[in-house]
């Protein structure tokens, strides 16, 4: 209980960075308690938001702790455009991206996780405490897709199909269908593509895949609230870096692990290059992805328990696409726009945070996300500024539609004259980064909680599991999940430690 009760009295944990001096002072009144008596040493597999987390946590307590990291950044599924990106050549096929022409945004670019949910969830908290501003999307009027029309939902009053979604999608908490999201709903063929946006891609993957028993279940968990929320000014990357910064001192980067042999008193792991790391305990938070696709033999075999738990969720194909505009023809006030198909969520990126800039975020999951993924670039884009044409004509008639009219394009000079060619835009395609291989977990019609608990379950005192795939407090898919499961894998091994 006394070790427990450490872990809670960390609260948010010891280590920041020089992004916000003051958490430094907030934790001088408070009672650290230090120095767990364990000689063994903790090798943590991944440094994403979990595995940088358990290493804050655990290495706080004094303990001896490292993390092996596949590829050569930290922060997973958490990557801001920065300033390094522009400094440097992207050779990664997960780019579509001119060095030459980087995004004008005078706000922060997400090419991953790009959304608070909730203001006291616990990425929320950890924003709070390094007094960030955030912005609350929900102040903003969203647009919706219907029949090839735009309109915000008071425009949409007295629609059936409009209101049948929005009637699935408030009742989604609790419910208790054990089908896909696609069927509990029951919607017209008009209505189709506008629920799957607001009640599948939004969870990771398409209507048809994603079971709305599972969903409900995990929402009704939740114990923080609604609201979805963007950072004012800094970008997610960099809070999270500077908000772990001890923990990043552990990291060994460019080491994908292979293997983990825990048949012996010492779990011994090895790398790609055939290294060996030998350790007490281990924490792994690779993807689901990763566990699913075999990357790492276990010796022996996970148990069953964790195997056939990691059956019953997906992990799908993940793309996201930032577009600047010279002009925003979607409306300044508008927060998201619902129900494309290409584009199953538009953001307005600068809400409440852009002074210059007209930018739209687009993020697609599961089939929208893979047609996308498979199109040379120019395509990919084509296929979205289509889309946005056929819904915001251009009066004039000159352009197909606004989309194309505003869209801000690289420009050449042909013989002395600027002529416009390809469109400025940065995206990601998470499908194609090696170690990752798409988006969030979601879970599969029949998942159920326990199957979620069963998946982190941890073997024989031994081997953890974090990451958000594993978590049971309802984040699953967010970056507060990943912040849970790592509070909760850590408080598991430390209560193994004997005393």
């Amino acid at each position: 209980m006394k070790r427990r009760n450490a872990i809670r009295q960390l609260g948010l944990g010891l280590s920041a960075g020089l992004l916000a001096p003051q958490l430094f002072t907030s934790c001088k009144k408070e009672k650290v308690i230090r120095g767990i008596n364990y000689n063994g040493s903790i090798i943590i597999i991944g440094a994403g938001i979990a595995g940088l987390y358990a290493a804050d946590i655990l290495s706080s307590q004094g303990l001896n702790v490292t993390v092996l990291e596949a590829s050569n950044r930290f922060g997973g599924r958490v990557r801001s455009f920065t300033s390094n990106d522009i400094t440097n050549d992207n050779s990664s096929a997960a780019y579509i991206y001119n060095k030459a022409y980087p995004p004008l945004n005078d706000f922060p670019v997400e090419l991953g996780a790009d959304l608070v949910y909730g203001d006291d969830s616990a990425l929320g908290k950890i924003i709070s405490t390094l007094s960030i501003p955030m912005i609350d999307m929900g102040t903003a009027t969203d647009n919706y897709f219907l029949g090839g029309q735009v309109n915000t939902a008071s425009g949409w009053q007295g629609d059936a199909d409009f209101q049948a979604v929005q009637n699935f999608v408030s009742a989604l908490s609790g419910n208790t269908n054990n089908t896909s999201i696609q069927a509990a709903a029951g919607v017209s063929a008009r209505a189709q593509a506008l629920l799957n946006s607001e009640a599948s891609n939004l969870y990771g993957s398409t209507y048809d895949l994603v079971s709305a028993a599972g969903v409900g279940g995990e929402l009704q968990l939740r114990k923080h609230d609604s609201k979805k929320l963007t950072i004012k000014s800094n970008s997610l990357q960099d809070i999270m870096l500077s908000r772990f910064s001890n923990a990043v001192k552990k990291v060994v980067l460019n080491t994908p692990v292979v293997s983990v042999d825990y048949s012996g008193e010492k779990i011994i792991i090895t790398d790609k290059s055939g290294k060996q790391h030998p350790a007490d305990k281990v924490i792994v938070t690779v993807p689901l992805t990763v566990l699913q696709g075999g990357d790492i033999a276990f010796t022996p075999s996970l148990p069953s328990v964790n195997a056939n738990a990691a059956v019953k969720f997906g992990m799908d194909p993940c793309f996201r696409m930032i577009i600047d505009f010279k002009n925003n023809f979607w409306g300044s006030n508008s927060g998201f726009l619902w129900g494309g198909s290409f584009g199953p969520q538009y953001m307005n990126g600068g809400f409440n945070r852009a002074l210059f800039n007209s930018t739209l975020v687009v993020t697609a999951f599961g089939h929208p996300a893979r047609q996308l993924s498979l199109q040379p670039g120019a395509t990919a884009v084509n296929l979205i500024l289509n889309e946005l044409d056929s819904l915001y004509p251009d009066p004039s008639g000159r352009f197909p539609g606004l989309a194309s009219k505003w869209i801000i394009r690289q420009s050449t000079i042909v013989n002395g004259s600027p002529v416009e060619t390809d469109p400025v835009v940065t995206s990601y395609d998470w499908t194609k980064e090696p170690y990752i291989r798409g988006g969030i977990s979601y879970p599969l019609v029949g998942a159920t909680h326990q199957d979620r608990i069963n998946l982190g379950t941890n073997v024989n005192n031994k081997i953890f599991f974090a990451g958000e795939a594993t978590d049971v407090s309802g984040d699953a898919g967010t970056i507060s999940g990943a912040l849970n499961s790592a509070d909760r894998a850590t408080t598991e091994l430390i209560k193994s430690i004997p005393v």
